[in-house]
């Protein structure tokens, strides 16, 4: 496939990192390899596994992003030194710019909602390499497909708390509501977490 003119997201399920990246990767699958290997250049230690497996939730077929890893072996999960590691990556300046660029809108979220300064954000939930995998990832993905325009459909909101480091927090979370501002949103009476705050920081950079 060749690069696209405009892409348009519908996010029946809700999004999510890794469901950005599966959905981007089963309508154009040639580019699973070298988005894999974005993620390693990105820092994703070799010990962990990331693969594209087909899906079938019982209606809609598909992929799935599969990123797992050990629980001891995890990246900077302060935001200075996330950003730092990603700055020394042997990546493509491009993808470096647009994941730091990814990372830093979802600090800025996270420090106006807790009251803190951007650096000292420290990212509990997303303290993981395949957080990091997701956001090199998509940044790869988004310059790869090259798509001078995105839009997304309205989002699933999700209701309920969910379990933090900060204790139990109204879904959606608030860092993924303040990225969420000014995107056009829904009930679809489904309970849980729909749209997580890395899937709300890809949309954000997509349409500021």
């Amino acid at each position: 496939m060749g690069r696209l003119v405009h892409c348009h997201l519908d996010p029946l399920g809700g999004l999510a990192g890794d469901m950005f990246l599966a959905a981007l990767l089963d309508a154009c699958p040639e580019h699973a390899t070298d988005t894999f290997a974005a993620m390693r250049a990105g820092g994703l230690p070799e010990r962990w596994d990331v693969r594209l497996v087909a899906h079938d939730d019982g209606g809609l077929s598909g992929y799935r992003v599969l990123i797992a890893g050990p629980d001891d072996d995890g990246p900077p999960a302060h935001f200075a030194d996330l950003r730092a590691g990603l700055q020394g990556a042997p990546l493509d300046a491009s993808v470096r710019d647009r994941a730091i660029a990814i990372f830093t809108g979802l600090a800025e979220a996270e420090a106006a909602v807790h009251g803190v300064a951007v650096d000292e954000v420290h990212f509990h939930e997303l303290a993981d390499w395949d957080s990091v995998a997701d956001v090199v990832g998509a940044a790869w993905l988004i310059g790869a497909l090259g798509a001078s325009s995105w839009s997304v459909g309205p989002l699933p909101l999700g209701r309920g708390r969910i379990a933090t480091r900060h204790g139990p927090l109204p879904v959606p979370a608030p860092a993924a509501a303040h990225l969420l501002q000014g995107f056009a949103v829904h009930d679809d009476g489904i309970a849980g977490e729909r749209v997580t705050p890395t899937g709300a920081a890809i949309l954000r950079h997509l349409q500021p």
